[in-house]
């Protein structure tokens, strides 16, 4: 297609031209050296001339007419048709216009002469972790190229919202070292943004007003590519303790952690009329600032947010006197109807959607969706996290529930951005999305929301995943082989030899990352980040490091200072989180397929750029490489803490275990190395790291901390295991003390 920028000469673009319109005659003449000329298209086209035409005004061009038919004019669609050397881009809306003009750029090859339809009906993201959670701010992130790569992909709506930078909970917080904050930190409720009558006095308006700007800025970007804005976010939240000082009639549930926090935090009592009053004021304030706001998303039980008298409460059930008095149906759906009758008032298309999970019980589930009003729906997980997609999860469950109520949910699907590789970015692994995709169109969907949203340029230029997303929502299951082939074959540069090797990493890389054993939430990419597991210096017994050999692990470590989880990683939040026997599956799946077949994969990625240093096959093997050094690492730091472990409960001899601490020592001294060398040669956005400020979540100076971690080890390997601990004798728990899950 390389001689059509030879061609193109004039994007016609009428005066009045809608926004997502005027975005793509702008970066396709950015693309082709065409000029964009500012009056409407001539009805006969003549070569070189380029049309941009939204739904009915195709007709002026009969032969690009022609293949789109009333029913296909029904639903969504777009067209882009080459006609005589003139090219028409079109669409059922302005977004639709942008989206194919987007899709042709990158792969012009698959998008010239194609009509798309649209059986999956909305396409949201949700809880974005690269643009506004939890790794926002991170070095080479783009925010408008994000937004970009979500339109082009097919989505139709995005998240706006995200603190501007750490947030209010971790700015305000009591005790500097209090880490739960950091979990209030990310999908920021309404009181981040607008205010009512009962809170505007007791929130600094210079915050929410740069809130309120970087929030504007999101809106804007949605509106050029036509993306509608959604607001996702946990509710009800913690607010400030200042309100209740006032008003302590209105003091809701206890919403905190208590194994991660150290001060109880609280929410307003949504069983309180007033606080219903406050919950419509302060949506109809952002209604003001974003009118055309279609979705908003909200998460309960967690991250400091809960319904009264829930039973999954971190704290456990709890409430104000009033509370009791309702059903959670009744709680739910008066609350639910609040935000839904203010949306609405403004944006008839506005929709309330509450996610479910895991948290809550099957009898307290139920009630909640037989109170739902109109406009109010559910998100439900699908299939697991991106590397463990073992189930169809609750929303298989849920979904009869639903639809005997007249409830269509969206499908919660994590596609490709989850955390569990985390801090690498952009690992593929596209035949684990087809099985979730598989199971999306079995139970007949129609809605997605991507959780944890989409990667984009310049962190992951090349994105599997995502690029196999944008073909299965227009309603094709590509074979996969052929897929990938032409895929690697343009990425590659038509180098045919090149392509081949890159389809052989992608597919020996997939049986590597689907060996992995993922055994909860936390293991994994939370670990490694939040445990800083990766900086963690492996040694016999962390507690006799000196301070200075433990300040980079210790910096912006999650657990708090009294949780043994900073003396054994069996623990977390003060409760045991994995047995030995897990730890021991992790090892063991390493050892024999995980490790030895990455390595193979960043050596025929390694032997292929030699030969041909192509982009495509540097950025790959630099993500496959970043991901098997943490895999080793979550290895090493397991199986020191099974030997120390039965070494203490004299499980075994003690030279033997004594021996298997010292080798897997060893071997995190050379993969230690081996990060030193990655981090510091690569030219890959492949490892998440942070921009402005450290948090745990994101490391600051990983370099800088490897570095620390090799001198540390060596000087402590022959030290007596340690430290023995009650708790590893007690029985086997997973819950915490309240009753709570952990």
């Amino acid at each position: 297609m390389g001689g059509v920028f030879l061609v193109m000469k004039r994007i016609f673009l009428s005066p009045t031209a809608p926004l997502p319109c005027q975005t793509a005659a702008r970066e396709l003449s950015r693309h082709t050296m065409a000029a964009v000329v500012a009056e409407a298209p001539p009805p006969v086209l003549r070569a070189g001339d380029v049309i941009l035409a939204v739904g009915e005004e195709i007709d002026l061009w009969p032969e690009a007419c022609a293949h789109v038919s009333a029913e296909v004019r029904a639903a969504e669609w777009e067209l882009m048709r080459e006609l005589g050397g003139a090219w028409v881009f079109a669409g059922s809306s302005p977004r639709n216009v942008c989206r194919v003009v987007l899709a042709w750029m990158a792969h012009p090859a698959r998008e010239t002469n194609r009509l798309s339809r649209y059986p999956v009906r909305e396409r949201f993201t949700m809880w974005d972790n690269s643009m506004n959670q939890m790794y926002r701010f991170a070095r080479g992130f783009d925010r408008r190229a994000h937004f970009r790569e979500i339109a082009r992909l097919g989505f139709t709506g995005v998240e706006v919202n995200r603190y501007a930078d750490s947030g209010y909970h971790v700015k305000h917080r009591k005790f500097p070292q209090d880490s739960y904050a950091w979990y209030m930190s990310y999908a920021p409720a309404l009181d981040a943004f607008v205010t009512s009558d009962l809170t505007r006095e007791f929130y600094d308006a210079g915050e929410l007003e740069r809130n309120l700007d970087d929030l504007r800025e999101a809106v804007q970007l949605a509106r050029e590519f036509g993306l509608k804005p959604g607001f996702v976010c946990y509710e009800p939240r913690g607010v400030n303790e200042a309100i209740f000082d006032r008003y302590p009639e209105l003091r809701g549930s206890r919403i905190d952690h208590p194994g991660r926090s150290l001060q109880p935090r609280y929410a307003l009592d949504i069983a309180n009329p007033r606080v219903l009053s406050h919950y419509s004021e302060s949506l109809s304030n952002l209604m003001r600032e974003v009118p055309d706001l279609r979705y908003f998303n909200f998460w309960t039980q967690d991250s400091g947010s809960g319904l009264p008298f829930a039973s999954k409460l971190y704290f456990g059930p709890n409430g104000s006197y009033l509370a009791r008095t309702k059903t959670m149906g009744e709680l739910a759906g008066d609350f639910t109807r609040t935000l839904v009758e203010a949306g609405r008032q403004v944006n008839p298309e506005f929709e309330a959607v509450m996610h479910i999970g895991w948290e809550y019980n099957d009898a307290e589930r139920k009630l909640i969706t037989d109170a739902l009003p109109p406009g109010v729906t559910f998100s439900h997980p699908l299939g697991g996290a991106t590397l463990d997609p073992h189930e169809r999860g609750h929303l298989e469950k849920y979904l009869p529930d639903d639809r005997a109520k007249g409830i269509e949910p969206y499908a919660s699907l994590i596609m490709g951005a989850g955390h569990d590789a985390e801090p690498i970015i952009g690992v593929p692994a596209p035949r684990l999305l087809l099985k979730k995709f598989a199971w999306f169109r079995e139970l007949g969907l129609t809605q997605v929301m991507a959780a944890e949203g989409v990667y984009s340029p310049p962190q992951s230029p090349y994105n599997l995943n995502q690029e196999l997303f944008s073909e299965l929502i227009r309603g094709g299951t590509p074979d996969l082989e052929s897929f990938l082939q032409k895929l690697a074959l343009q990425w590659c540069d038509g180098n045919d030899t090149a392509a081949a090797s890159l389809v052989e990493a992608w597919g020996l890389a997939n049986d590597a990352l689907e060996a992995w054993p993922r055994l909860n939430w936390y293991s994994g990419g939370v670990g490694r980040t939040q445990g800083r597991w990766l900086t963690r210096p492996v040694v016999p017994d962390i507690t006799k490091l000196t301070d200075a050999e433990r300040a980079a692990w210790e910096r912006c470590l999650f657990p708090l200072s009294w949780d043994i989880a900073r003396k054994n990683v069996s623990f977390e939040g003060g409760i045991r989180f994995f047995e030995d026997e897990e730890f021991l599956r992790v090892i063991d799946a390493t050892d024999r397929i995980v490790v030895p077949m990455l390595s193979r994969v960043v050596s025929l990625l390694d032997r292929a750029y030699l030969q041909t240093p192509l982009p495509v096959l540097e950025d790959q093997r630099d993500r496959f490489r970043g991901i098997m050094l943490c895999y080793r690492t979550d290895r090493n730091v397991f199986a020191v803490q099974v030997a120390t472990n039965e070494y203490l409960l004299k499980k075994g001899d003690p030279a033997a275990c004594r021996a298997r601490i010292r080798e897997a020592m060893l071997a995190e001294i050379e993969n230690t190395r081996a990060w030193i060398h990655a981090l510091t040669t690569s030219r890959t956005h492949f490892f998440r790291m942070a921009e402005r400020e450290e948090t745990p979540f994101v490391y600051l100076t990983p370099v800088e901390d490897f570095r620390l971690k090799l001198e540390v080890m060596p000087r402590h390997l022959d030290d007596e295991p340690g430290p023995f601990l009650q708790d590893l004798i007690e029985p086997k728990r997973r819950k915490l003390a309240f009753g709570a899950v952990a």
